[in-house]
């Protein structure tokens, strides 16, 4: 490990990568590759819960916090907190409308789906699972619907 940081500090130093510390972790990037935005951005997509709700805002814009909270079965206070760190890396914006809090993602949208493509393949692997097995589920609620339906239909 020791070796690592010296020559991961080595190319900092150097200016050939750039660092961010985002809580306890320090991630490491290219320094020609990224722009300030797009590292805030991949900063983000590294954690996991973080990475969630975002992508959760990108397709339910103006969710309210408990439809974080449902979707991401964490807490309220949780979510206030995940989200303050949001609002804080310029991602997202909060809305105090009468007694409820709204979230809305005001980055490049495109982006942040391009660099999760890009960069963490594995996750958009399997949020395509995870909307496969929606629309499974769905079917086969319609499925059971049609069934008791018909049984309907033949007790009259």
């Amino acid at each position: 490990m020791g070796v690592i940081q010296y020559h991961l500090y080595s190319l900092e130093k150097e200016r050939k990568i750039l660092s961010r510390r985002r809580g306890l972790y320090k991630r490491f990037y290219s320094n020609l590759v990224f722009g300030e935005h797009q590292l805030d951005i991949l900063n983000v997509l590294s954690q996991e819960t973080e990475r969630d709700l975002l992508l959760y805002l990108i397709s339910n814009p103006n969710a309210t916090q408990k439809e974080l909270s449902e979707y991401a079965q964490i807490s309220a206070a949780t979510i206030t907190w995940h989200m303050k760190r949001l609002s804080e890396s310029g991602l997202v914006t909060t809305k105090h409308e009468r007694a409820t809090v709204k979230y809305e993602v005001v980055c490049d949208q495109k982006e942040v789906i391009r660099l999760l493509q890009g960069f963490h393949p594995t996750v958009w692997d399997r949020w395509a699972d995870r909307f496969a097995n929606a629309v499974s589920e769905i079917s086969s609620i319609e499925s059971l619907n049609d069934v008791k339906d018909g049984k309907e239909e033949r007790r009259v």
